[in-house]
């Protein structure tokens, strides 16, 4: 990687995160809040929703990181972020770890 990162690569991932953060604490709230006045199954929903969110939002960074590394032609870095979103997704749909 060079020396002198674009400005930009470090806001463009700060501002995933912090969509990630807020859009996951805005869901999860409308859950609590439509479960104060609705019963059943729609608030668990909605606050389902929320956590996969949370769960989500790690790997959109590493996606959002290895798109902007090979924009800036940082073949390497690039490479190893496809590596480690392959990593996240495949243990995700395998549900590698699992007992």
């Amino acid at each position: 990687m060079s020396q002198l990162r674009e400005p930009g690569f470090d806001r463009v991932v700060a501002l995933v995160l912090r969509v990630g953060a807020f859009g996951c604490f805005f869901i999860m709230l409308a859950g609590l809040m439509v479960g104060l006045f609705v019963h059943g199954r729609i608030p668990g929903d909605i606050e389902r929703a929320g956590v996969l969110l949370m769960l989500a939002t790690p790997v959109v960074r590493v996606a959002v990181a290895a798109v902007l590394f090979l924009r800036e032609k940082d073949w390497k870095y690039g490479a190893i972020s496809f590596g480690v979103l392959a990593i996240l997704l495949l243990s995700a749909v395998f549900g590698i770890g699992e007992h």
